[in-house]
């Protein structure tokens, strides 16, 4: 036996009464957590709980609070809402606070955090924060145009590439680089800065032409083709949403990019943790992670130009008139916002003590999601 090797406790976890989208994001949000291993169990499965939360807002919340305790008399069963209940009880507020969550059911699972009733100051000597109703929060929005790669040189070389012949690129009459499949590598024939100018450019006039085999030209190629790929994503996209993916596409990367040989892109080791863990669209990440909406966008046009995302579209597609309406504005994307600045960073000073040199994944990730 390794006793290097540390162990992770582990806590089974109970989820009552709680919709389908609340218990996916606590199966999320157990699951990229790494300090302790939280796994959820179901009821009359013989996996006795240590911990069960119970939705209070839904039907027969009250009661079925009262029915966990008795159930599970081990147990530390938890009141889930967005208001205090009206008796003494484990309490945690509604909206979910992923950057102080396990901190809260760390306390809760010691025997802190209980509401008392009648008592509203308790909850916060406790280590609670005060709930916020949903209603009070402000609201970022964001509006998302998109674009099509069609007679763009993005797109020309996404084809060029494919095709897998050796060929040099003209844009409007004049050499433009030399594209080499064969060793998935590029010969720039113009300054970087007037490959990104093509990039902000419509309506080009785009030629290739087969070159023959050139072992001291190749020699001369340096960039990799999936590496200046990408950089022609984030050039062509500038914060916009490429197509054929729309805010409702469920998204997945299906492999890490090598960023150490790609163009620098803010916050995209967040992104790439985030969706090859976990299928989300557009919508989800910008609710779940706070980031800036263009590094989103910049990040999925890359990763798609690359093939490195699989996505999976909605049922109903939009119509051709319905795209044409919204190239200029594709749509307008919200997230709540923290409707008390102070508090907010309060309570981020809070976690960050609590949690200070056990930060897990998740945190880094996902920040503060506020919500139902």
């Amino acid at each position: 036996m390794d006793h290097n090797t540390p162990t992770v406790k582990t806590v089974r976890v109970l989820l009552s009464n709680l919709d389908s989208r609340q218990f996916a994001i606590f199966r999320m949000a157990f699951k990229m957590h790494n300090v302790v291993n939280y796994e959820i169990v179901e009821a009359g499965d013989g996996n006795i709980p240590e911990l069960v939360l119970v939705d209070g807002e839904s039907n027969g919340g009250a009661e079925e609070w009262q029915q966990a305790k008795q159930t599970y008399p081990h147990a530390k069963v938890v009141y889930f809402a967005a208001q205090p209940p009206a008796f003494t009880a484990p309490y945690l507020a509604k909206p979910i606070q992923f950057d102080t969550l396990f901190t809260n059911l760390r306390n809760l699972l010691q025997g802190n955090g209980v509401w008392v009733a009648g008592m509203a100051d308790k909850a916060e000597a406790a280590g609670m924060a005060r709930p916020q109703h949903a209603a009070q929060a402000r609201q970022e929005a964001v509006s998302i145009d998109s674009f099509a790669t069609e007679g763009t040189l993005l797109g020309f070389v996404q084809q060029l590439a494919a095709q897998g012949q050796d060929v040099a690129v003209a844009v409007n009459g004049k050499p433009a680089l030399v594209l080499f499949p064969s060793i998935q590598k590029v010969l720039l024939a113009v300054d970087p800065s007037r490959i990104q100018e093509l990039c902000n450019q419509t309506g080009l006039s785009l030629e290739s032409k087969a070159v023959p085999a050139n072992p001291q030209l190749q020699e001369k190629a340096k960039i990799k083709i999936q590496a200046f790929i990408w950089q022609l994503a984030i050039w062509t996209a500038q914060g916009r949403l490429i197509e054929p993916i729309r805010p409702d596409t469920v998204l997945k990367l299906t492999a890490w990019p090598n960023m150490t040989r790609m163009a620098y892109l803010p916050e995209s080791m967040r992104i790439s943790a985030f969706l090859i863990k976990t299928p989300a669209s557009l919508s989800m990440l910008y609710k779940l992670l706070p980031l800036d909406m263009n590094d989103i966008l910049n990040f999925i046009a890359a990763a798609h130009a690359i093939g490195y995302l699989e996505f999976e579209q909605s049922a109903q597609p939009h119509t051709a008139q319905e795209t044409v309406v919204q190239r200029p504005a594709a749509a307008v994307l919200e997230r709540p916002a923290p409707a008390d600045e102070a508090h907010a960073q309060a309570a981020t000073h809070t976690s960050a003590q609590a949690e200070q040199g056990r930060g897990g994944l998740l945190q880094r990730l996902m920040g503060r999601l506020r919500g139902k």
